[in-house]
């Protein structure tokens, strides 16, 4: 809960600075300008790279907690500063207590971000998950069945523009998903990708 008061304490301050930070970023030389400068613009992308699930493994029985994750969004932002997405997320198959555990889900983020050196940006990123958990397995202790339901999640991410309409992006994340016993468990995301934006 802490973590979670922190960055939605960042998120906002991100967003109450970057109407002023926006106004300093200009055309080069070339007359380019960073994506989103002006306007609204659509995006959609996407990023691949590793999840980690944070589930206690059962005693004595063998766990893999790390797997290949992906996520496909779009979104759009009002101005440097606001901006939101809709997003697809697979966590994985994980390897667990002689099963597997699969989670994936439906992910809302709101962001707030901060332009820097002509087509640089670092965002922030809170909103929600529908996520869904199935596990299967036979160890000892292990909880089985299917959970699904809204959990909250956060993030940062730092944007590089290649062009006016493509950028490469790097996201962390944290999402907080219903597991099958009860409560909920985190599943942290480190992704990279890339991203078009309709101009």
């Amino acid at each position: 809960m802490k973590s979670i008061l922190v960055c939605t304490t960042v998120v906002a301050g991100m967003a109450l600075a970057a109407p002023s930070l926006a106004q300093t970023t200009r055309a080069d030389d070339t007359g380019w300008r960073m994506p989103y400068e002006r306007g609204f613009w659509g995006h959609a992308g996407l990023s691949l790279g590793r999840s980690e699930l944070d589930i206690a493994c059962p005693t004595g029985a063998a766990c893999d907690d790390t797997e290949q994750a992906f996520r496909a969004f779009a979104g759009g932002r009002f101005n440097n500063a606001v901006g939101a997405e809709i997003a697809y997320i697979k966590f994985g198959d994980f390897t667990r207590g002689g099963g597997e555990t699969d989670a994936e889900g439906l992910d809302l983020t709101l962001m707030a971000g901060i332009p820097f050196a002509n087509n640089w940006s670092v965002f922030g990123k809170l909103g929600g998950i529908y996520s869904q958990v199935d596990v299967t397995g036979t160890a000892p202790g292990l909880a089985t069945g299917g959970e699904k339901g809204w959990g909250p999640r956060y993030g940062v991410g730092l944007q590089m523009g290649l062009s006016e309409n493509w950028a490469l992006r790097a996201d962390y994340d944290r999402y907080r998903i219903k597991v099958p016993g009860g409560g909920r468990e985190n599943v942290d995301t480190f992704l990279i990708g890339a991203q078009y934006t309709f101009r």
